[in-house]
């Protein structure tokens, strides 16, 4: 193998010394001369070992021609010819950093450091193809081990693209990693290095290189103790080179989050979407505008449509600028989405094109259903404060809320089920007089399914039985054990009323802006009180729950806290005018809109996954067959479409689902996985059992903070990992150096061996041609009396030593000729 193959045809230079030979005997010209008899007899009796001479030195300068040529060339076939003789083994490890901060283009036009870390691993992998002995390669993506590890795999052969296989000169072993990019998940270098140093510890060779190619950003390698507790894994004989393949930092900027507001999710109706940008700059960018669109997935998107980027029909929305954010800093901004079609949706923002493109783009499903209903149970006979909650949630006319509000008498909730209470997504329950204990076990399972739970407290409410049924056994439908009613003195600032607000980053943070202000015209007669936590029975679960509103007093009057995936949200009073005046107040209905969807929220479809997460679908075989598309996502279509099947996973065979998993796949080999890792729209294709088709978009996301691009410095790398000796290059000392660094065994010995044949060549040369031992005869006249002359390594004298001066030349040419 030839490092220049540009110069091969060099090695037609090693023809010059046969045609220079060949030129040489064409000059002979026949004489006849009576003295060549002497010169005949003597060039008879020696002309084998003269031809052998003459044919050694023509060897010799060919020889030493075309070992100048390979040398030139790069040759780097030393491997194959010292390791006949016994060369050593070397393992060299590597680990490529893939995180999705490795795909900054940086100071470098479309090439990202990335590039730079698959041009090292090529570079390495070329120099070592024509190394003398025998090297054997282990390359890991971080990505893949931090997958492996995740799976509960320790595994280093799971996680490794190449594990110990011999380097040879064609460069095929790589050829697959080449081939890949920089993954889309955050991820450091610790589960790597951990899976290596297993592998490492399970290998036979008589010397190791760790290689650790990353961008070394100052988030993973400000604190090194988890890094240098990995490192030290390793024979403390491994030596360890740290690649920098990043270039300085450009701007970069970042969606770090997409999602609708919590809110009742329904056609027709609404709904604010926040995103949130934020600058990874170390200055402050102005202007930043951030494209929105939304990809609409409504009954006439029927079929997965792979030719294009999505099947759903996008509409771009007006664009958002934001006019500065300072550096370090996060904004978010609101924009309401208007969805008059049942299903779910897509929606999606971009920013720019900058230093990073994988974090500039971000999508969110909202999945948006007709109407849902809600229970409604009062123990008042005649149901009034019913009636005041459900004009608030269906005012009728054309407000459209979403919510239809089933009214129900007590009785309904003795004997109610979790599946009774399943397709409920709120229940609201007033002044109960009692409480059995079925109905705290259906209510716990509704809950913590992610059901909503309102409760108003009022007169008939009997302390001692909602304390036994809704605190015991586990359950946590109250935020505390209830007192005794307590009533409000008279008095109080005419500014703030009876009411304050209570902690923040509650349902009612929207109002808070507003101040207190805004609460005081509202009274409370009296209420509910929780006794104090050491009152409280030892054995009754310490729940944690927020005060949403307070009395003036400091005692809670309106809190919530969840419940699993539901929440509970509980008013220390009932609706009626004995009890508060909060009813006839403005600020009722903004509550119970806002309540109403926190308690919405627990059963809401999820609007993202990331993309390390299984990919999961299920649906009723009754509705639709098992047989399902799913659609992978891609910037540049067509897009991969797999059929799949759906396994059954209940024993009566009414429900059916698939799941894929990404570090299963890891596990199990598929080569597929990198598919299944991209951020976007993946699609799932279901055909109902009546023949209509359907296309369901899922939003697949990355996790943040790879974003932040600053780099940690060379030098407290190094001194933070002391006594861990490392060598840290940057990438392009690593090209200089594997460019003009050879296997310098084979080096020396081509340069000894050029060196051999050259002083072989002159001596040949000396050999071969005609010298005096004296000072060259005089020549006297045809006698040619003078000193002896030596020809052919012959001693002549007198008239011979003229004729063998004579005929030097002719012999020099081949030998005489008569």
């Amino acid at each position: 193998m030839f490092l220049y193959s540009a110069l091969l045809a060099g090695f037609a230079f090693v023809a010059v010394p046969p045609l220079v030979h060949l030129i040489n005997m064409l000059r002979h010209r026949r004489q006849r001369w009576a003295a060549m008899d002497f010169l005949l007899a003597s060039y008879r009796k020696q002309k084998k070992w003269l031809r052998l001479r003459q044919l050694l030195l023509l060897l010799a300068r060919i020889a030493v021609a075309a070992v100048l040529v390979a040398m030139l060339c790069g040759w780097t076939g030393g491997r194959q010819l010292l390791g006949v003789l016994g060369g050593q083994t070397t393992h060299h490890i590597v680990i490529l950093d893939d995180s999705y901060s490795m795909a900054d283009i940086s100071s470098s036009g479309d090439r990202s450091t990335y590039d730079r870390a698959l041009e090292m691993l090529t570079q390495l992998t070329q120099r070592l193809g024509g190394s003398d002995g025998n090297h054997q390669l282990t390359v890991m993506r971080a990505s893949r081990a931090a997958l492996a590890v995740q799976a509960g795999n320790e595994s280093g052969d799971v996680a490794a693209d190449i594990s110990a296989q011999t380097i040879l000169s064609d460069g095929g072993l790589i050829a697959r990693i080449v081939a890949t990019s920089a993954s889309d998940i955050r991820t450091d270098l610790v589960p790597a290095i951990d899976l290596a140093a297993q592998l490492a510890g399970g290998m036979d060779a008589d010397e190791q290189y760790l290689y650790i190619a990353s961008d070394f950003r100052t988030r993973d390698w400000a604190a090194t103790e988890r890094i240098a507790e990995s490192l030290r894994a390793f024979d403390t004989e491994t030596k360890i080179r740290m690649i920098d393949c990043a270039l300085p930092p450009e701007r970069n900027l970042a969606v770090t989050a997409l999602a609708p507001v919590q809110d009742v999710w329904v056609a027709g109706v609404p709904v604010v979407v926040r995103a949130t940008v934020k600058n990874y700059s170390e200055t402050t960018v102005s202007n930043v505008s951030l494209a929105c669109r939304i990809i609409r997935y409504g009954d006439q998107v029927t079929t997965v449509d792979p030719s294009r980027q999505v099947s759903g029909l996008a509409e771009s929305l007006p664009g958002l600028v934001i006019d500065s954010i300072p550096a370090g800093g996060e904004i978010t901004k609101s924009f309401q989405v208007y969805i008059s079609e049942t299903g779910t949706h897509a929606i999606e923002v971009e920013l720019p094109i900058d230093a990073l493109s994988s974090d500039n783009r971000r999508v969110c499903t909202l999945p948006l259903s007709d109407v849902e209903r809600v229970l409604v149970i009062d123990g008042d006979p005649e149901e009034s404060g019913a009636y005041t909650v459900a004009a608030v949630l269906d005012p009728g006319s054309q407000v459209r809320i979403g919510a239809v509000p089933d009214i129900k008498p007590p009785a309904f909730l003795r004997s109610a089920t979790k599946e009774m209470l399943m397709p409920y997504r709120a229940i609201y329950l007033i002044d109960l007089p009692e409480l059995t204990e079925a109905a705290g076990i259906a209510l716990d399972e509704y809950v913590r399914a992610g059901g909503g739970l309102a409760w108003f407290l009022g007169d008939d409410v009997r302390a001692e039985t909602y304390n036994r049924v809704l605190l015991s056994q586990g359950r946590q439908l109250l935020p505390r054990s209830l007192g005794q009613v307590s009533e409000l003195e008279v008095g109080g600032d005419t500014k703030t009323g009876d009411i304050v607000f209570g902690d923040t980053d509650t349902l009612l943070d929207p109002l808070r802006g507003a101040g207190d202000s805004s609460l005081s015209l509202i009274g409370v007669e009296r209420s509910w009180t929780l006794l104090d936590q050491s009152s409280s029975d030892d054995d009754e679960p310490q729940t944690r729950f927020r005060t949403v509103l307070k009395r003036r007093d400091e005692l809670p009057f309106v809190t919530e806290h969840t419940v699993d995936a539901g929440t509970v949200v509980t008013i220390f009073s009932e609706p009626s005018p004995e009890w508060t005046n909060w009813p006839g107040d403005p600020t009722f209905v903004p509550f119970m809109l806002l309540a109403n969807a926190k308690l919405w929220s627990g059963a809401s479809a999820s609007t993202s996954r990331q993309i390390t997460e299984a990919l999961d679908q299920a649906f009723s075989t009754r509705d639709f067959f098992p047989e399902v598309k799913v659609a992978l996502p891609s910037q540049s279509p067509p897009r991969t479409v797999i059929d799949m099947t759906a396994e059954i996973n209940d024993e009566a065979g009414d429900r059916a689902g698939i799941s894929i998993n990404p570090t299963e796949m890891l596990i199990s080999g598929n080569v597929g996985i990198d598919e299944f890792l991209r951020p976007g729209i993946y699609e799932w294709g279901l055909m109902s059992t009546d023949g209509v088709s359907s296309v369901v978009p899922v939003a697949t996301t990355i996790a943040g903070g790879e974003g932040d691009l600053q780099r940690a410095e060379a030098a407290e790398i190094r001194q933070a990992l002391l006594p861990i000796e490392i060598q840290f290059l940057s990438s392009d000392d690593w090209r200089d150096q594997n460019q003009y660094a050879g296997n310098s065994t084979f080096g020396l010995a081509m340069l000894a061996l050029l060196g051999i044949l050259l002083a072989s060549e002159q001596t040949l040369a000396y050999l071969a041609s005609y010298h005096a031992k004296g000072t060259s005869p005089v020549l006297r006249g045809s006698a040619g009396m003078g000193r002896s002359v030596s020809s052919f390594g012959l001693h002549a004298t007198g008239a011979g030593a003229s004729a063998g001066a004579v005929s030097a030349g002719a012999a020099d040419q081949g030998g005489p000729k008569s």
